[in-house]
């Protein structure tokens, strides 16, 4: 019986011995390396946002440059950093806002020309809170109220917004009345949020979806054409048409 029970007492300490260093490697481990494999974790996100902002600048252009309805969308990580033992992840917020670029007006009829920029700011990191912003053209690595831009080919601020007004004169450029015959056509694109939410934030995957739709065609005769308050032609016939770029977030 005594044999026994020192075998039983045994077991118990062995268990108990496993159970110590199990505890003390998770600790280490903890300690030690969850740290770093989380930060590492959170700059391969911190990417995916990146190149997800990236592909959304290509898209957007693809919509102006078609100049017809079309859709697409982007998948953007909202969160990661995600580990083995430690699976908490870190969280983000997509938002839109709206601008008015120019009026445009037609037969006396006033137009709205509008972007919509796009913006990812994380809201809990393992690493540094670097967020995006999408603006006409210009992908931008944003962290608090500093940004620079993304490309590598544009090495300053100003570069950036240098781009960004070239990207607006091009797409105002592609609006004005062109001749066809004896009349003339042009196409107004805007690019608008849609109806419905304009942020999410979770941790989730959340879509960027941009649907470009044709809202409006009309023929206006004698008419005269005006951006802002600059006078481009007038006594004209023109076919005027309107694409609206939609822009969701899911």
């Amino acid at each position: 019986m005594k044999s026994d029970h020192n075998e039983a007492v045994s077991t118990v300490i062995a268990l108990m011995l496993i159970l110590a260093i199990l505890s003390t490697c998770i600790a280490i481990y903890s300690a030690t390396y969850i740290p770093g494999l989380k930060q590492q974790s959170e700059i391969l996100h911190s990417e995916e946002v990146q190149y997800a902002f990236q592909r959304l600048s290509s898209d957007v252009d693809n919509l102006y440059s078609l100049g017809r309805p079309a859709q697409f969308s982007e998948p953007v990580p909202l969160g990661g950093g995600d580990i083995l033992l430690s699976l908490v992840k870190s969280s983000g917020t997509i938002e839109l806002q709206k601008k008015n670029i120019v009026s445009i007006t037609v037969g006396g009829e006033e137009f709205d020309v509008e972007t919509t920029s796009v913006s990812y700011t994380p809201s809990y990191s393992s690493w540094e809170l670097q967020g995006y912003l999408y603006q006409n053209g210009v992908v931008w690595i944003t962290k608090g109220t500093k940004k620079t831009p993304a490309d590598l080919i544009l090495h300053t601020v100003k570069m950036g917004t240098d781009q960004e007004s070239e990207t607006i004169n091009k797409w105002l450029t592609a609006m004005r009345p062109v001749p066809s015959g004896e009349n003339y056509t042009m196409q107004i694109v805007s690019m608008i949020p849609a109806d419905g939410k304009s942020s999410v934030t979770g941790s989730g995957i959340a879509k960027i979806r941009l649907n470009a739709v044709a809202v409006k065609e009309k023929t206006y005769h004698n008419t005269s054409i005006m951006f802002d308050s600059e006078p481009i032609l007038s006594s004209v016939n023109v076919t005027l048409k309107i694409l609206q770029i939609e822009v969701s977030v899911t």
